[in-house]
């Protein structure tokens, strides 16, 4: 325990045969809230020692709970991290698959139309129905079945280098572990049967459902043809929504990622490298610490190119942050008539330079010098977050605080700076005080060096470490990166799904024009004959081309339709995933627009390819087409 309020602990242990994480977690609380009540007894009891206001009783339905997790996923459990994302990638997935099973349905009904004749010979030669829809579903469920095999091989092929991803979304997703079983194998193979069931059912009924009288005649269509186009555009129809989906859902990342990148962070980032060191593992404590840091810090600011060096805990947006409570005199009492004893806040033990070097303003008072030690009064600086919510509309310097309810008002606020984001650029900068690490010498034992140099970071990184080996020879420079990389590393999950979902919104966009583009050709194709009598008659070129457009873009445009329908009501779902977006709103008009317009566009090409092969029709070889 350090302070008032502020405590952590966490504890490791080893399961009996046949207990679970539950059993373990509730007895073990019944202990965890003891110590918990007994040390809020005490807090009470140096307050009351102290004059000071006692702290609320607290409700038997606030006491605190002990949480428990299991080992396997983790000391960040990180699958927790990934669920709902991969839920949501999940979801993606499924729908591309299912794009692409319509494209394949697609081409089964115009296969069937091609064996029309075919069909009809064998029902009239007294071939069951069934006989002939197994066969079909047969075919579509080898072709499924062919195509799941050469996924499984791209996978093996690719499995790899699907750890590339990681750069994508950081160290976590090693977690991950993707790799092909038994598991993976028997889904993908059930799932490849069951889409030839599913979606080579339909194609197979429609098949074998024919008037057999007009079937057979060499000129003669099915009756079921008008049916059958309809289905054929039902699902085109299908394709062009849910492919509008997918590209709303990648514009709304894409943007929410660009806004993470244009956030001002209230520092500057540029020609900022990182590295971090741990003088502990050395033996390195107290006095002989300390100079090892100053003489660190001079043999690297002698480096050329080396503009200034400074050190602090934790690096800023690294997801990484110390957080605590303090005692607040003078607080006004609550409504209930009891007095808030503590406020929250994040610390940050710094180097006296490190706002300069950092190039975080200084708003009022003045930032640590070196005589700022054990020996001299505590002090700190806050941010400007924290003197809006403790200190509203006063000026913060010269106040002052305690950690330890028993040492009321040790601790001095002798200057404000500008706030600076600190765990990541999504989250709204904490109340933070800076405090010198001179006067915190228990948590300087590792320690985060930020240099400022004049040009590349990277290229200073061999002489400042030769400056290192110069001071101590053993000691390793670890985590080595400039500040932008570090910065781009708190954005890792936000790239990895804006790039995956761009990658899988444009990869259905593709399937869903080639998907209306076979449906505008074979259209054409049918109505060969009935093009070349327009032509005949008189009907030019222009408008021809306009009149299979006007076919092709009102299907797009009914999918479009259909597909900000459903964006639009599906944003309910990702307003509860609102940790996914930043900046922008779930029904963003400018997202939706272009991606509107860019599907129609890519689909306006598909129309146009075999409108314009419909203007070559030869009038002549069209009246004997067929």
């Amino acid at each position: 325990m350090k302070g008032a309020g502020d405590w952590w602990l966490r504890l490791m242990g080893r399961l009996k045969p046949g207990a679970t994480i539950e059993q373990a977690r509730t007895s073990l609380d019944v202990a965890f809230q003891q110590s918990a009540l007994e040390h809020r007894e005490a807090r009470q009891a140096q307050r009351r020692a102290t004059g000071q206001e006692s702290i609320r009783a607290l409700e038997p339905k606030d006491y605190p709970h002990l949480g428990a997790i299991s080992g396997s996923q983790g000391e960040m459990n990180s699958r927790e991290f990934f669920a709902k994302p991969l839920r949501l990638l999940f979801g993606v997935v499924a729908l591309v698959l299912l794009i692409a099973c319509a494209n394949v349905a697609n081409l089964l009904l115009v296969r069937a139309s091609s064996r029309q004749k075919e069909i009809a010979v064998r029902l009239a030669m007294g071939a069951s129905r069934w006989r002939l829809i197994r066969q079909l579903l047969t075919e579509s469920v080898v072709l499924a079945m062919l195509g799941g095999g050469l996924g499984v091989l791209t996978a093996l092929w690719i499995k790899d280098s699907l750890l590339g991803v990681s750069e994508w979304a950081g160290r976590e997703m090693i977690s991950l572990n993707p790799r092909l079983d038994l598991r993976v194998l028997a889904f993908t193979f059930g799932l490849s049967f069951l889409t030839g069931i599913v979606f080579g059912v339909v194609p197979a009924l429609r098949a074998t459902r024919l008037d057999l009288t007009p079937a057979l005649k060499d000129s003669g269509r099915s009756s079921s043809f008008a049916s059958r186009s309809l289905l054929s555009k039902s699902l085109v129809v299908a394709q062009v929504s849910l492919s509008l989906l997918l590209l709303i859902g990648a514009g709304l990342l894409v943007r929410t990622l660009i806004n993470l990148q244009r956030v001002e962070t209230g520092f500057n980032e540029r020609n900022l490298l990182l590295f971090s060191v741990d003088p502990s593992l050395l033996g390195y404590k107290d006095d002989r610490l300390r100079a090892l840091y100053l003489q660190l810090f001079q043999h690297i600011e002698a480096v050329p190119g080396v503009r200034s060096a400074t050190f602090s805990r934790l690096p800023l947006l690294s997801h990484a942050s110390s957080a605590g409570t303090f005692d607040r005199p003078g607080a006004k009492a609550a409504p209930d008539g009891t007095v808030p004893p503590t406020g929250e806040v994040y610390y940050h033990n710094v180097r006296e330079n490190f706002f300069a070097t950092m190039e975080i303003p200084l708003l009022l008072g003045r930032t640590f010098t070196a005589q700022d030690d054990l020996h001299a009064p505590k002090v700190v600086v806050v941010n400007q977050t924290f003197a809006r919510e403790y200190f509203p509309e006063e000026n913060p310097i010269g106040k002052r605080f305690s950690f330890d309810v028993a040492k009321p008002d040790p601790i001095e606020i002798i200057g404000l700076v500008k706030d600076a984001k600190y765990t990541s650029q999504r989250e709204e900068t904490p109340a933070t005080m800076y405090r010198s690490w001179l006067q915190t010498p228990g948590a300087t034992d590792s320690m985060t060096f930020e240099v400022r140099t004049a040009g590349d970071p990277k290229a200073s990184v061999a002489t400042i470490r030769q400056a290192v080996r110069e001071v101590e020879a053993n000691l390793p420079l670890n985590n080595i990166k400039t500040q932008i990389e570090q910065a781009d590393e708190t954005l890792s999950m936000e790239r990895l799904f804006a790039k995956l979902m761009s990658l899988f919104g444009v990869l259905a966009q593709q399937l869903a024009s080639i998907g209306l583009y076979g449906v505008m050709a074979y259209s054409v194709s049918r109505r060969t004959q009935e093009i070349g009598i327009r032509m005949a008659l008189g009907a030019d070129r222009a408008r021809v081309l306009k009149m299979i457009l006007r076919q092709g873009m009102a299907l797009t445009l009914i999918g479009v339709a259909l597909g900000v329908a459903g964006a639009y009501a599906l944003t309910k779902y990702l307003e509860s995933l609102t940790s996914m977006l930043f900046g922008v709103k779930p029904r963003d008009p400018l997202t939706f627009g272009v991606a509107v317009a860019l599907l129609t566009i890519v689909a306006l090409v598909a129309c146009f390819v075999p409108a314009r092969r419909a203007t070559k029709v030869n009038p002549v070889e069209a009246l004997r087409y067929e």
